[in-house]
């Protein structure tokens, strides 16, 4: 008798750059994948030198060569659900939603503007633009941080992140998590109703690459059929229990966030976070490693982690 296939694996592609300290970028999104049990493929459209102080230099992937592996990972491996991280240029931008047009799976835009440590990645205002004309209207949400917020929008004083969501809704978002909203916590805006995901701040200095890590685990968890509440939620949470089990011992001041070794008196299973929303779990099981969402933890500090 031949024996049952194994049910297939989620399948997650994070669409950014290198963090060549491994805290953040592609790197980190990889780590969030496996945290919950996700197979994870990349298309790398930068390459920084960087560690959890800050960049040192970047360059972004020629064009052809990013094409490339858009049409070599979506045709071998496919994707059930896609991010989509720095923005390097408009003719990057175009190209990623010229290649991503008429795709099924769920698709999390964090529009990664500056570093950690304020250098720009961006590519100016027409990538910017690029950005929110082509990607935004595609994608099932948009994570920018609260400063990210106010730069797409404009609203450069603007100090409420229901003000802020709206605004990205009226500019072709359809649904918006803001990451690190003053006083802690992130804001959710489906395009219908507003709603905080509160928790306090873990002040451990492990939060390099906690912006990326946030947005990867939201992928995994919007590609598994999780409704967008609960996803944002629960990414919230696992990415907190990162900061507060932190990589204290990686890099000299400031660390990386570590979601493959939360301990498991702070986390509960992926497993068991997505049967309780009723969605589908086709990857079988998190690993025992921190696949996993933290019970009562909080949200992390206001380090994006960049790039993603």
């Amino acid at each position: 008798m031949t024996a049952p296939r194994p049910p297939r694996r989620t399948r997650c592609l994070t669409i950014g750059s290198s963090d060549s300290s491994g805290g953040a970028g592609i790197q980190g999104d990889l780590k969030a994948f496996a945290s919950v049990g996700a197979y994870g493929a990349t298309v790398l459209v930068g390459v920084t030198a960087q560690s959890p102080a800050g960049v040192i230099a970047s360059a972004p992937v020629d064009l052809d060569l990013v094409a490339a592996q858009l049409d070599t990972v979506l045709t071998d491996i496919g994707a059930d659900g896609v991010k989509v991280g720095t923005t390097w240029s408009a003719a990057l931008m175009h190209l990623v939603a010229d290649r991503l047009a008429g795709m099924s799976a769920p698709l999390v835009v964090d529009p990664v503007l500056v570093t950690a440590a304020g250098s720009g990645l961006s590519g100016g205002n027409d990538a910017v633009d690029a950005l929110c004309e082509r990607l935004l209207p595609m994608a099932a949400v948009t994570t920018p941080n609260f400063a990210e917020a106010r730069r797409l929008t404009g609203l450069t004083d603007e100090t409420d992140p229901a003000v802020l969501a709206g605004a990205l809704v009226r500019r072709g978002a359809r649904a918006v998590v803001i990451t690190d909203v003053p006083g802690g916590g992130d804001w959710l805006f489906d395009g219908r109703r507003h709603r905080a995901v509160p928790g306090p701040r873990h002040a451990t200095g492990c939060e390099h690459g906690a912006g990326c890590a946030h947005s990867a685990l939201l992928t995994a968890f919007l590609a598994r059929g999780v409704p967008l509440p609960r996803a944002a939620e629960l990414a919230h949470r696992a990415v907190a229990a990162g900061v507060a089990n932190g990589a204290v011992d990686i890099g000299r001041d400031r660390h990386p966030v570590d979601l493959l070794t939360a301990t498991a008196t702070d986390t509960e299973t992926a497993t068991g976070a997505a049967t309780d929303t009723g969605a589908a779990t086709d990857t079988g099981a998190a690993t025992d490693t921190g696949a996993a969402v933290a019970v009562g933890a909080a949200v992390v500090g206001g380090d994006r982690g960049r790039p993603a």
